[in-house]
């Protein structure tokens, strides 16, 4: 099994931003994933490329929460479908009623349902009814249109695609959504953030990149950039919500740290409805 120390600190660092606005994100557990590492790089991160990230995470985080809840509220036995969950903590923040599904690298899922059985017997989560599967989304997408029904049941679900469909290659991504076109019941939901095209004219965007590139030597991915159109036309669904990140602080904080562009990255949510 894997521990914290096997995992990069960066797959830590947005928990660290659940846990600092824990007002906005609701997320009471995130402060179990930090780790000292993980701070450490929140802190460089804040002086070189976003001070805001702690805002801007938990409103994500808050946003996908709120979905669950309201879905939850036509929905007697609601299942969740978390595509690259990477550590959020959406089952234990919502009712036994869930049935939950995880995704995301091997090692990812491996090390998350280690930790949260642990916890789980020791009182600090909830114990919740969850179902890890490990995949590569790139080479492996297929693997999750097979295992989908078997999640689901023949129920409604909500499926959550959260800081992921930027970096997955359009054909890979048309074909996750056509999985969930053809797999998804009647009444299934599609929640997801995505970058417009013009996301390089946003300062944060460009600092984050430079950053990843400088520190640890990552190139610059191709990023899959769409605008809402792109969303609203994609066949068996129908586009219920749009909005973005500045609205959102809006909707649930006083604050409006992001109402000017040049403070946020370029995050834009889309609902859809399969019909």
């Amino acid at each position: 099994m894997l521990a914290h120390h096997d995992i990069s600190a960066t797959a830590f660092v947005i928990n660290v931003s659940r846990a600092k606005r824990q007002d906005i994100s609701l997320d009471r557990y995130a402060g179990l994933w930090v780790t000292p590492e993980a701070e450490a790089l929140w802190d460089e991160l804040a002086r070189e490329v976003y001070p805001n990230d702690d805002v801007s995470s938990s409103l994500r985080n808050r946003f996908y929460l709120e979905q669950h809840r309201a879905f939850a509220a036509n929905h007697s036995q609601p299942v969740s479908v978390n595509i690259a969950a990477g550590f959020s903590d959406y089952p234990y923040l919502l009712g036994s009623e869930w049935r939950c599904v995880e995704t995301d690298y091997p090692h990812i899922v491996e090390a998350k349902a280690e930790r949260t059985s642990a916890w789980e017997a020791e009182g600090r989560l909830p114990r919740r009814d969850v179902l890890y599967f490990g995949a590569d989304l790139v080479r492996g997408v297929e693997a999750v249109g097979r295992e989908l029904p078997g999640w689901i049941g023949g129920r409604p679900a909500l499926v959550v695609l959260e800081g992921i469909t930027y970096y997955l290659p359009r054909p890979v991504l048309a074909r996750l959504f056509a999985l969930f076109a053809a797999h998804l019941p009647a009444g299934s939901r599609l929640a997801f953030e995505h970058w417009p095209p013009d996301a390089a004219t946003y300062p944060v965007f460009v600092r984050l990149n430079a950053y990843l590139q400088n520190r640890f030597g990552w190139a610059v991915p191709a990023y899959d950039l769409f605008d809402e159109a792109y969303a609203a036309a994609l066949p068996g669904f129908r586009l219920v919500e749009t909005t973005d990140i500045a609205a959102v602080e809006a909707r649930w904080t006083s604050g409006r740290l992001l109402a000017d562009r040049s403070a946020r990255l370029p995050i834009f949510f889309c609902v859809l409805e399969k019909n």
